[in-house]
């Protein structure tokens, strides 16, 4: 074995030559903790982070288009057509958007409508697979149909089949008293249920021509939205739309139109991030004053060391190994825990969600290999910061101060 290494491991262990010392494995416990715990915890959060993403991904597709002044589209059909030209393009709708009133009896409550043709709809988001009743289909949908969400339904007192009126606030139909909101009845062929409650309360489908008699732009869309073969990299891809579309158009991924929601989530794993590796201070405490006990003790047989022809720069060896043996023995317990525990809950979900309503039933995970080379340098490095002031006392041991004291 490594002369500086044997040494090290030696100063480590405790008097029974077996473990280390009980301070020693305090310090080794704090490390596995720390690693175990980072590792479990951001792939947890990366977990619930993948799934927002997939849900709202799959209620509001991943690219948007629109004009950079928000006002319609009229030549919709042939920028469709320009962009599923495109490899990474899946599929592209035609939408049309409004903020209206919709009414049961005494039941009132504001909703985001959205005017799409379904069966170009279904290739950019999910909205069929996420429908709890009814079967809608383009027919019915024409034939003035409507889907709302589950937390709507619930609201209006609605449920498939049932009528419901939907109406513009403001008036823009002239009548003998002045002028009167745009009202219609429709019929509930569909209740859906994205896990997205904010979603579900407000978001309801009807067909492109009805939305467009509310809006009054007739062959005219507000936004087009787009589907691609790979989320991750749907930012190439809006890139490439927007250069097709010459830049007039505003092409927007969904970490842009939902940018706040992300950006919430991305900051509250970096504060999570940060407070947990904050764990690593305590066991870093600790092996620094280890060590300095330790010169402290050995001061005798470091001064025999020197007298033999150790340098300096052996001396640095030797306890920086002790320190970064301490770190990687706890990294590697850690890392191998933290995997075991996320793969058997990856593939066998025994974590439940014990909260009635809730979209997912058990703990989501997303291992991710950032994560993984991320806490390992943090962890050898405070192990190497925690051996600098030990060093630097140990260098400073003379030996003829220490034959004087004999």
């Amino acid at each position: 074995m490594n002369f500086h290494l044997t040494i090290a491991l030696r100063y480590l262990k405790s008097r029974n030559k077996f473990l280390f010392s009980f301070s020693n494995m305090l310090s080794l416990i704090g490390i596995i903790l720390g690693v175990f715990s980072i590792l479990v915890v951001s792939s947890v959060m990366n977990g619930f982070d993948k799934d927002m993403m997939k849900r709202v991904i799959g209620s509001k597709a991943e690219i948007r288009i629109t004009n950079p002044d928000y006002s319609p589209i009229s030549n919709y059909d042939k920028i469709i057509k320009d962009i599923q030209n495109l490899p990474s393009v899946k599929g592209a709708s035609p939408v049309s958007k409004i903020e209206l009133m919709t009414q049961k009896k005494n039941n009132i409550s504001s909703s985001i409508v959205y005017g799409i043709e379904l069966d170009k709809q279904v290739s950019v988001t999910d909205l069929l697979s996420q429908i709890r009743i009814g079967s809608p289909d383009t027919e019915s949908l024409n034939d003035d149909g409507i889907i709302i969400g589950f937390d709507l339904a619930l609201t209006l007192s609605a449920t498939v089949g049932e009528f419901i009126n939907i109406s513009s606030p403001i008036g823009t139909v002239p009548g003998p008293f002045g002028l009167l909101p745009k009202t219609k009845k429709f019929k509930v062929i569909g209740i859906f249920r994205s896990g997205m409650p904010e979603y579900d309360r407000i978001f309801t489908y009807i067909s492109l021509k009805n939305a467009q008699y509310f809006t009054g732009f007739n062959n005219k869309i507000d936004l087009i939205e787009v589907t691609t073969f790979d989320s991750q990299n749907s930012y190439k891809t809006a890139k490439e739309i927007k250069k097709i579309l010459n830049n007039k158009y505003l092409v927007e991924n969904w970490s842009e139109f939902e940018a706040n929601l992300f950006n919430a989530i991305k900051m509250e794993k970096a504060v999570m991030f940060l407070v947990l590796s904050l764990m690593f201070i305590i066991p870093s405490f600790n092996m620094t004053g280890n060590f300095i006990k330790l010169v402290v003790e050995k001061k005798k047989e470091i001064g025999v060391l020197k007298s033999l022809g150790t340098t300096d720069k052996d001396l640095v060896k030797i306890l920086s190994f002790s320190g970064m043996l301490i770190g990687i023995i706890g990294l590697i317990i850690g890392l191998l825990l933290a995997f075991i525990l996320l793969i058997t809950q990856f593939h066998y979900g025994f974590i439940k969600i014990p909260i009635a309503g809730y979209p997912l039933k058990t703990i989501p995970i997303d291992i991710r290999l950032l994560d993984f080379l991320i806490v390992p340098f943090v962890v050898l490095t405070i192990s190497f910061l925690t051996t600098i002031y030990p060093v630097k006392k140990a260098l400073k041991v003379e030996i003829m101060e220490i034959i004087r004291d004999k």
